[in-house]
């Protein structure tokens, strides 16, 4: 297991944690705070799309871990499916469904500490040619 902040320095400024990144797999931590939430009280969508995007990312580019490979995001889908509050701690794992050449699919959810379901995510990420 490993505890490291988001080299993409945007999880880090969201407060994003890796406790896992390995062969075409993500586990991400977010524990909630004030900044983290909407006017209504609850986590704001930018905030659950975001984890889903960092974590999903995370797992694609853990499959290239021994190359220097860039990867994009071509569309994600997010499910909304309950409502976050604050100190919720939230727990997002994803990976990588199928690999092709330069399309790759994945899927992931987060959850709350708990075990509910907060959104499901998936998509399809594109490796760049150097």
């Amino acid at each position: 297991m490993i505890s490291v902040r988001d080299p993409s320095k945007f999880g880090n400024l969201l407060g994003v944690i890796f406790t896992e990144y390995e062969g075409g797999k993500s586990t991400t931590e977010l524990t909630i705070e004030e900044k983290h939430l909407n006017i209504g009280g609850t986590v704001h969508g930018g905030v659950i799309n975001a984890l889903c995007d960092i974590a999903l990312s995370a797992a694609v580019t853990s499959a290239f871990k021994d190359k220097e490979e860039v990867v994009v995001t071509l569309q994600m889908n997010v499910n909304f499916l309950r409502p976050g509050t604050l100190g919720d701690k939230f727990i997002a794992k994803a990976e990588v469904i199928k690999m092709g050449s330069k399309i790759i699919y994945v899927e992931g959810a987060i959850r709350n500490a708990q075990g509910k379901l907060i959104a499901k995510a998936s998509g399809d990420w594109y490796v760049k040619s150097h």
